[in-house]
């Protein structure tokens, strides 16, 4: 089986017994390459184990890993318009939150009036009676 072909719904077993993490890599030489590593670090007892997922990029041609991050296909650019895209949706809940607590506001004194006054009517009333 060659390494462009691991199949990452089999989650592989690293040597303490767990269940491999997907990860990605985050260094020079490999940047968002992926792989399966053990679930706890060497350094916290883990036993080290990773298999690579994605291809080595020492054969690929820089050409092609241009082509793929022309018209937003890089992945940057994809992150960058999804924070772009909720931030819009954020202040736009922002905004509706705002005017619904204003609305609220006059509501609950309205609520107080209409309470005031229905008080006043049956204190009225009860003058009335004696």
């Amino acid at each position: 089986m060659s390494q462009s072909s691991v199949n990452i719904e089999e989650v592989d077993v690293c040597k303490c017994g767990y269940y491999c993490r997907l990860k990605t890599s985050r260094t020079p030489l490999n940047p968002g390459r992926r792989f399966f590593g053990c679930k706890a670090s060497k350094e916290n007892g883990g036993c080290g184990y990773f298999k690579w997922i994605d291809p080595s990029l020492e054969n690929v041609d820089e050409s092609s890993l241009m082509n793929r991050f022309i018209d937003g296909h890089n992945p940057i650019d994809r992150l960058k318009r999804k924070v772009k895209e909720l931030e819009e949706e954020r202040d736009s809940l922002k905004f509706q939150l705002n005017e619904n607590e204003e609305k609220m506001m006059v509501l609950n004194k309205k609520l107080k009036e209409v309470k005031l006054q229905r008080d006043w009517e049956n204190v009225k009333f009860n003058r009335v009676e004696v």
